[in-house]
């Protein structure tokens, strides 16, 4: 983002502009409910899509408002970029299992190897704390049910000899392409990505980095502003591809854009798929 000195009425803009993204994505999830969905990736959309939702929110209750008549309000910067870090790892899980174009059969492997990477880790965790029963037993038939699944799917044969050894020692990856190849799919530029990952993990982590931060901003400042609409902006790319890929499998859960949402939306679809660093140098951001 453009290094322009915050000022409470540019974050206050920020906060409308993502308020403005925000209800237009909660009123297309608002015409999905009670829909009969069959085919799974169309299912796992939905939970997926009201995942990020609920992400956006807390991100947004977790944002200062700046009111004068607001009650004291924490300036937790670690928490906003947790929330905001997890909302764009659900846009990627989402664009994964039901956005990107692919053949059913490599979206039904992609499903099944998901599915199977879930049930293992959740079984690992179990036996790490001494868990058993029933309950237990009954996942470890799942994975085993899974893993027969996929060895089987005609997909598998065509998998590299790296990833076929990755399950073959029962460790399923959660996904079966780079993370690279999956910003691809998706148009969004990968040095963009990784940059927006590394810096919210800054504050996700208790590195020096992000102690240095926190303890040069004080609420109430400038430096402050600056790092809390920092979580506000990187989401808001997500949170629009999210809206636009939702539009695509359900065309008739579209909500007409305001002219500003949509002038919002665009630019940050246009971020998104170039980075800050292939914008005009003269068009500033939000």
């Amino acid at each position: 983002m453009n290094t322009v000195l915050m000022s409470p009425d540019r974050y206050r803009a920020i906060l409308g502009e993502y308020d403005a993204i925000l209800a237009h994505a909660c009123a297309i999830s608002s015409r999905l409910v009670g829909r009969a969905v069959v085919e799974k990736h169309l299912s796992y959309a939905e939970t997926i899509f009201t995942k990020l939702l609920c992400h956006a929110i807390s991100l947004r209750r977790l944002s200062p408002t700046l009111h004068p008549s607001a009650p004291l309000e924490l300036w937790d910067i670690g928490s906003a970029c947790v929330v905001a870090r997890t909302l764009i790892e659900a846009f990627d899980a989402l664009a994964y299992i039901s956005l990107d174009s692919v053949s059913p059969s490599e979206r039904e492997f992609r499903i099944l190897l998901w599915e199977l990477h879930g049930k293992q880790h959740r079984l690992k965790m179990l036996e790490n704390n001494g868990t058993a029963g029933p309950a237990v037993e009954e996942i470890r038939a799942d994975v085993k049910t899974l893993y027969s699944m996929v060895t089987a799917h005609a997909f598998y044969t065509a998998l590299s000899k790296e990833m076929s050894g990755k399950i073959g020692i029962e460790k399923a990856p959660a996904y079966l392409r780079s993370q690279k190849d999956r910003n691809a799919a998706s148009a969004i530029d990968h040095d963009y990505y990784n940059g927006v990952e590394m810096l919210l993990s800054q504050y996700v982590h208790t590195t020096p980095f992000a102690l240095s931060q926190l303890e040069l901003a004080h609420a109430g400042d400038p430096g402050a502003l600056q790092l809390l609409a920092l979580p506000l902006q990187h989401s808001m790319p997500f949170l629009a591809k999210a809206i636009v890929g939702i539009g695509s499998l359900w065309p008739d859960a579209k909500v007409e854009m305001s002219e500003g949402v949509r002038e919002s939306v665009d630019f940050w679809l246009l971020l998104a798929e170039h980075g800050i660093k292939g914008l005009d140098s003269n068009q500033p951001c939000s």
